[in-house]
């Protein structure tokens, strides 16, 4: 991890939050809360920057807790598909079903190089 600072305009107040922090280069991302010095709006931030130049810095906002989110509609698939599975257990003697490891967006970095950065999912099928 890498220590940066970056600019968060609040999407409340719009006021120009200067946020310095730990950063993890990709494909690692690392969610951190911030709060805004003007009006104290929270919101959740995640996180990473470039590989290459390790300087890049690319977030994405949310007031949920992202990659929790993530990990609760990964579950619900995972679930689903189980029903299925147990429900055809009678009739089909083998079922798979890929299921994605890892949510996974690909960033392009403002020196040119790009990458991708994840968020591990659950993956549990009895």
């Amino acid at each position: 991890m890498t220590g940066l600072t970056f600019s968060y305009y609040c999407y409340v107040c719009s006021h120009n939050n200067r946020i310095s922090a730990e950063i993890p280069k990709a494909p690692e991302m690392k969610e951190i809360e911030v709060t805004c010095e003007k009006c104290s709006d929270q919101t959740h931030i995640l996180v990473t920057s470039c590989p290459s130049c390790e300087s890049g810095i690319k977030y994405f906002l949310s007031d949920l807790n992202f990659p929790e989110e993530i990990r609760r509609l990964a579950e619900a698939y995972v679930s689903v598909i189980q029903g299925i599975k147990d429900s055809l257990a009678d009739y089909i003697e083998e079922f798979n079903v890929a299921l994605p490891k890892r949510w996974t967006v690909k960033l392009k970095c403002t020196c040119g190089d790009g990458y991708t950065a994840e968020i591990p999912l659950p993956y549990e099928l009895r």
